[in-house]
């Protein structure tokens, strides 16, 4: 924001920590392929936003009329830790023009409260960070009706952020998805029946940075192919929309009358397992694709035992990831109720009749 009157609104983005610590050419690639995937996802809003990449941010600038939707999709993108929501001012080239500033802004928040001003300064200036704290707190304790200065547990702390001579004044922070930017970690088939487990498994890939595809294996009929499509969409939409990936529908009411005819009820679950690892492996090779991905978690039911799980697994070649496999039950629905699939997953038939 340039001066108080225009109507933009500015987020700067603090990277996931994990991208941070890599080498420069991992973390410039990281960082370039964020900066990518959110000048895809934010130019469907308006022509006029703006995202500038720096080594260790990236800056958004947008028109208000927008504002909620940028706002949305930059906490929903794998890569962010922290949303801070800022406002700009130039040309402040001296102690004064701040202080006048920042309290013409911020004033009215600190009255009848204690605070503190933090600054973080980059560039050559006169004079340094607890110069800038004492004096812009000193002039808003004077123009305010605060309750005080306190150092150490104020109730209102007021951040801001001098580079050269452009102030930015953090108004609110967010908790953003934090991972890895997608497209940075390679493509996942993740085997997709719409439920709580494998929709949280498919998540969690997507925000490690894992381009994740999905193959559905058809139990059910049209009706249920229509609900796991309908959460895969979901999922994609809101998390994963920077790239474009495949649903794969398979079906298989086939094969459950053969396991039906030719195996012994104790195998059933099993087998099953086994033959849908290997049909996704043949699709995972056609798509070039290393690894897989299944919602299963430990002693969930009889075929998720570790020496089933085993068995499972021999039938494929490919990594298998499983994200869940640790989980309790109420943790993964809770993470299905943060991110809005639990209403999907609950209204998915349970199909599977092995």
């Amino acid at each position: 924001m340039e001066t108080a009157s225009t109507k933009t609104q500015k987020f700067i983005l603090k990277l996931f920590p994990e991208i941070m610590v890599k080498g420069s050419s991992a973390k410039r690639q990281m960082v370039g392929q964020l900066y990518n995937n959110l000048v895809k996802l934010l130019e469907r809003f308006s022509p006029d936003i703006k995202v500038k990449k720096f080594s260790d941010k990236i800056e958004v600038v947008t028109p208000v009329n927008v504002v909620i939707e940028v706002r949305q999709t930059l906490l929903d993108t794998p890569g962010i830790e922290q949303v801070l929501e800022a406002l700009q001012f130039n040309d402040m080239d001296s102690l004064d023009k701040i202080k006048v500033q920042v309290s013409e802004v911020m004033t009215h928040v600190i009255d009848g409260k204690t605070f503190v001003v933090r600054v973080k300064r980059s560039g050559k200036h006169p004079y340094n960070s607890t110069k800038i704290e004492q004096t812009v707190g000193g002039y808003m304790l004077a123009h305010s009706s605060a309750k005080g200065v306190d150092l150490h547990n104020p109730e209102v702390t007021i951040r801001l952020e001098l580079i050269n001579n452009q102030l930015n004044i953090i108004t609110t922070k967010h908790v953003g998805l934090a991972g890895f930017p997608l497209g940075t970690q390679g493509d996942i088939l993740s085997l997709m029946s719409g439920g709580f487990d494998s929709t949280i498994a498919s998540y969690l890939t997507m925000k490690r940075g894992m381009k994740t595809h999905f193959i559905f294996f058809n139990l059910g009929g049209i009706a249920h192919e229509i609900g796991v499509k309908q959460v895969a969409l979901y999922l994609w939409s809101k998390f994963g929309a920077s790239h474009r990936v495949k649903f794969i529908s398979v079906p298989f009411d086939n094969v459950i009358e053969e396991i039906f005819r030719s195996t012994h009820e104790t195998y059933m679950g099993v087998t099953l397992k086994r033959l849908m690892l290997l049909a996704a492996e043949k699709v995972a090779d056609e798509m070039e694709i290393d690894a897989l991905l299944t919602g299963e978690s430990v002693a969930q039911v009889s075929s998720q035992t570790l020496r089933n799980l085993a068995l499972i697994d021999q039938v494929t070649n490919k990594l298998i990831l499983r994200p869940l496999a640790t989980m309790n039950k109420p943790d993964i629905i809770n993470m299905a109720n943060t991110i809005g699939t639990r209403r999907f997953a609950e209204n998915m038939p349970e199909y599977c009749g092995v």
